[in-house]
């Protein structure tokens, strides 16, 4: 395989549809929380005046079951990326918060990578580098209303706003040359089994045998939708049954020519997992369902879809701004994983298991 990254961010009509955030920056606590704030800030690294400030009538809002909190702007830029990192880590508890919840993560790369070729100003690529804090393994940025306040005009800050989508993909080409296996491709990228072999055997037979080509996008070896899916962003039309697609429904509907909806559900979509699957180890093979589960529960957080070569595909989230993209899958767990407490568990369906296992033990 021959591999890539691009950059994608969500297009501007979707961006339209979108109210921008509001610049002023708000912190959301449970009022529960309240007694207890003083000593988490200085535990945290604030300033005793700092502390004061926040919690003084002027910049605390009380609103039912939630206390808002309003850091002052310059206080705010100021801080460090540990302290940042300490109270961003506790709002990203409550999803009131959203950016902090789901901040834009920077991985396997630099900030300064990461937005080259973007259309923002070196000024603003300095600020989130500022502003930005470590999660785990990868650069998270929360202070997207914060940045907005250096936005010269109301187009400026949906360019902000809209390269704070960007996410980092691979884009993969399968090398098929005369010194090929082609009976090795097929199979592999047909299961193993009988299945779908009949689509892709025409294909790769014709690319080995061409002169001048000798390679092909993966995206030709994947099955309907997922090929229809990759590289693009929900459409708002996806809405339509009341909740949008996230990884498990994307990771389930994976053999499917049309999406099966009822896997929106999880508890359906958990019981397709415990009588069409079953559990299998690492070497994954393509098509395998990785399940990210917590230690503790069981619970399934993220899914995704085996490749080759620990690539996967992925949608990490259900928001209509995460695509559908093609990842390594240390850089899903960079994403999952950060707070130690999961672990990856893969599940191949039961069709697919039987038909291998009888091809190995054939004569």
């Amino acid at each position: 395989m021959k591999c890539a990254y691009v950059y994608l961010e969500a297009p501007a009509s979707l961006i339209e549809e979108f109210p921008l955030p509001s610049p002023i920056p708000r912190w959301t606590f449970p009022s529960a929380d309240l007694p207890g704030l003083p000593a988490f800030f200085a535990k945290a690294g604030l300033s005793k005046s700092l502390i004061e400030t926040l919690l003084s009538s002027k910049h605390l809002v009380k609103e039912g079951a939630y206390v808002h909190l309003i850091p002052p702007l310059a206080e705010l830029e100021s801080m460090t990326p540990e302290t940042r990192a300490i109270i961003y880590g506790e709002l990203s508890k409550h999803p009131e918060n959203e950016y902090h919840a789901d901040p834009v993560l920077i991985i396997g790369t630099t900030i300064e990578e990461w937005y080259k070729g973007s259309k923002l100003r070196p000024e603003i690529v300095s600020k989130i580098k500022q502003l930005g804090y470590l999660r785990g393994e990868a650069v998270a940025f929360s202070d997207i209303p914060l940045l907005l306040n250096y936005a010269q005009s109301d187009s400026e800050a949906r360019v902000i706003f809209k390269a704070c989508t960007r996410t980092r993909n691979l884009m993969i080409r399968l090398v098929l040359d005369k010194n090929t296996d082609a009976d090795e491709i097929i199979k592999y990228w047909s299961f193993g089994t009988g299945i779908r072999r009949k689509d892709l055997e025409p294909l790769i037979r014709s690319i080995i045998e061409l002169d001048g080509v000798d390679d092909l996008g993966i995206v030709h070896v994947l099955p309907a939708l997922a090929r229809k899916l990759l590289y693009t962003y929900p459409g708002l039309d996806m809405a339509k049954h009341g909740v949008m697609p996230d990884c498990h429904w994307t990771s389930l509907n994976f053999f499917n020519y049309e999406p099966h909806e009822y896997l929106l559900d999880a508890r359906l979509a958990t019981s397709q997992v415990l009588e069409q699957f079953t559990p299998v180890e690492p070497p994954y093979q393509f098509a395998d369902v990785l399940f990210f589960l917590d230690n503790t529960t069981g619970d399934a957080f993220h899914s995704c879809v085996h490749l080759a070569d620990n690539i996967v595909f992925t949608k990490n989230g259900r928001n209509i701004l995460s695509p559908w993209v093609i990842m390594r899958l240390e850089d899903v767990k960079k994403i999952y994983l950060y707070k130690g407490n999961g672990r990856v568990q893969g599940f191949r369906r039961k069709d697919i298991a039987i038909e291998k296992k009888a091809g190995l033990e054939s004569p």
